[in-house]
């Protein structure tokens, strides 16, 4: 597929003449067609020009989920501004263009900002690869960093999509991601290039998911396996109808798993791979089988191109990635390990930073995550490596049991022993009522080795 050089303005004026009254943006109490969005999103770009917002203005934009939030995001895109988006619950800096709740806080001057479906002449210009969106990775493993990411990014990411992610004309798709990580803006992005609705709840409270899945139709959505766990244990998940597919990614998901949340809310799962510098390296496709959904990130997308290191690390290169996260060598280094079959599907074995050193032997804390999420008294689990005076590094494991099965804390240290050898086994084990989880729903491994003294 030959990637796109159109701007993510074309795509929505092509979308609003085609389907002008379908429904594109929605909440509890407010709904925009397709053609209203885009009025109302010109017009804001308008009173935002006005304000002394210009191309490559960086604008701090609080982002909250939120219907105009959302729209907010786009005027800004169509501007050509910098769009620098911020956790809602992290103090917004100091800058020269602030966006919050709906107002433009710009030098001085306090500007509210108004959604109104009125036509105007505003119309976009630019090249779609310079970079206009800064998001900051989810410091799950670490100090979060920024990353600048173009239209051109998203919108080839979504185009390579398309074809493989079962996606309808009449979908709604809920979304559950936050907006300032890159799962969340992929999702919105997609909405324009593949045409369907998108719902914003006021909660991703998992039962409040359900019941707005329920009541509202919903048929897809993107998310991280926590969350999707989450759901399939509401009481209501058997009442769930209406979902055809969702995207999952951003942290490991055992085939046990998979295969609970699949059944649990009754939709077809696409494993999707990538990072905030790269926005998607490979996915798989509503095709596949479960055994190749549950077991592999899906074949590489026809656009980028994968090799892996003689370390197994693996490298990419992808009109998705973003500016300056190539090497000098011209490819990203994800920092991850893995593999490719012979059939041409992608395999995720861990981060190189999650190998841990014991004795000199190097041990995979995902596989060891992977035979303790295998027991069926634990609902979740994670593994980090700490010091240790006498063996270097050694595994530590946060468990959170089930509370599904009755089962003490020394039966489980009895089945992890059993399932896994001497070398493999955690020196630590921490009970807890909960997983500490980062703001996109990956275990916040710096607070598990804080819990371990580290």
């Amino acid at each position: 597929m030959i990637p796109s050089e159109k701007l993510i303005y074309d795509y929505f004026r092509a979308f609003a003449a085609e389907r002008p009254h379908d429904r594109f943006i929605f909440d509890e109490a407010r709904s925009y067609t397709v053609l209203q969005s885009f009025r109302i999103i010109k017009n804001m770009s308008a009173q935002l020009r006005c304000a002394g917002v210009r191309a490559g203005e960086e604008v701090r934009l609080s982002a909250s989920r939120d219907v105009r939030t959302i729209l907010n995001f786009f005027a800004l895109q169509f501007i050509g501004a910098m769009a620098v988006l911020v956790d809602p619950h992290d103090e917004l800096e100091a800058a020269r263009y602030i966006i919050k709740e709906g107002v433009l806080y710009a030098d001085e001057r306090k500007i509210p900002l108004e959604f109104n479906d009125c036509d105007s002449d505003f119309a976009s210009s630019g090249d779609s690869r310079t970079p206009t969106i800064t998001i900051f990775t989810s410091g799950s493993t670490g100090k979060p960093k920024a990353v600048r990411l173009s239209q051109y990014n998203f919108i080839n990411n979504s185009r390579d999509t398309r074809d493989i992610g079962g996606y309808y004309p009449d979908d709604i798709n809920i979304d559950i991601v936050p907006i300032h990580h890159v799962f969340g803006l992929a999702l919105i992005f997609t909405a324009v290039v593949t045409r369907h609705a998108i719902f914003v709840p006021r909660s991703v409270q998992p039962d409040y998911i359900v019941e707005s899945v329920i009541k509202y139709g919903a048929t897809r959505l993107n998310g991280v396996p926590s969350l999707y766990l989450a759901m399939a244990e509401s009481a209501r998940a058997g009442e769930i109808t209406t979902l055809r597919c969702g995207l999952i990614g951003g942290a490991p998901c055992t085939a046990e798993q998979f295969e609970r949340i699949e059944r649990g809310i009754g939709i077809t799962l696409i494993p999707v791979y990538g990072l905030s510098e790269c926005i998607a390296i490979s996915c798989g496709s509503y095709r596949d089988c479960a055994e190749v959904r549950r077991t592999t990130v899906g074949r590489v997308y026809s656009m980028n191109e994968v090799r892996i290191a003689a370390d197994g690390e693996i490298l990419a290169k992808s009109p998705a990635m973003a500016e300056g996260a190539a090497a000098e060598d011209g490819w990203l280094h994800t920092g991850d390990l893995g593999y490719l079959d012979t059939e041409g599907y992608l395999h995720v074995s861990g981060r190189k930073k999650d190998i841990i050193i014991r004795n000199g032997n190097n041990l995979s804390a995902v596989a060891i995550e992977q035979a303790i999420l295998a027991l069926p008294e634990v609902k979740d689990a994670c593994v980090v490596g700490i010091s240790d005076d006498k063996e270097g590094e050694v595994p530590a494991a946060l468990i959170v049991l089930s509370p599904d099965i009755c089962a003490d804390e020394e039966q489980i240290n009895n089945k992890i022993s059993a399932v896994l050898p001497k070398p493999m086994r955690p020196k630590r084990v921490i009970f807890a009522p909960a997983m500490p989880f980062t703001s996109s729903g990956k275990p916040d491994k710096p607070a598990i080795r804080a819990l371990f003294g580290q």
